[in-house]
């Protein structure tokens, strides 16, 4: 069995595809596809991004092999996370990896689950490196596998909702501002 965190259908796809290149996931194996994202801001964008998944996975000819996991949207949960350390833009990101991370392996651990994932690492809003270095940690902790994936499989992909931002509402406001600047200069 295998959890995978999911922040959207896009990178939920690359990193199916991925696990599947790599020969780390065999078939038929359980796949848990855990949708914790207090980060993503507004709620409808939350909604929005869910709504996506669950069309993305109802199209699968493995879908059967899937289950989504759905925890309550608390988007205090990350607010309380990132003003912690009240440090400089990287530190919130770290501080919103290790929020979805920590869920995921406590997840895992709760639920017998022996190895874990997540597609934040094929997204190209991310830091791979610090998230597989919170992943490294977090896999010691609980002694949990954690399953290295990245984007080389990534590819585009059509037909469902893409988002332009990482989620969080700091990221809004410099995709926000930095349209602003375009149309400006």
């Amino acid at each position: 069995m295998l959890a995978i965190h999911v922040c959207c259908a896009d990178c939920m796809l690359n990193a199916l595809q991925n696990l599947k290149d790599n020969k780390l996931v065999e078939d038929g194996e359980k796949i848990y596809l855990i949708y914790y994202n207090p980060n993503i801001h507004p709620r409808a964008e939350y909604l929005e991004r869910l709504k996506a998944i669950k069309e993305v996975i109802d199209g699968l000819d493995y879908k059967k092999d899937l289950k989504l996991v759905i925890p309550d949207y608390k988007p205090m949960d990350f607010i309380k996370a990132v003003t912690e350390g009240r440090g400089e833009d990287k530190n919130k990101c770290i501080s919103c990896w290790k929020l979805r991370l920590m869920h995921l392996f406590m997840w895992a651990k709760e639920n017998k689950v022996d190895r874990v994932a997540t597609t934040l690492l094929t997204s190209h809003y991310q830091n791979a490196d610090d998230i597989n270095d919170i992943a490294a940690s977090y896999s010691k902790e609980f002694s949990i596998e954690f399953v290295p994936i990245n984007s080389e499989s990534n590819c585009k992909h059509h037909g469902f909702y893409k988002q332009n931002y990482c989620g969080c509402c700091f990221s809004l406001t410099e995709k926000m501002l930095s349209k602003l600047k375009e149309t400006t200069d």
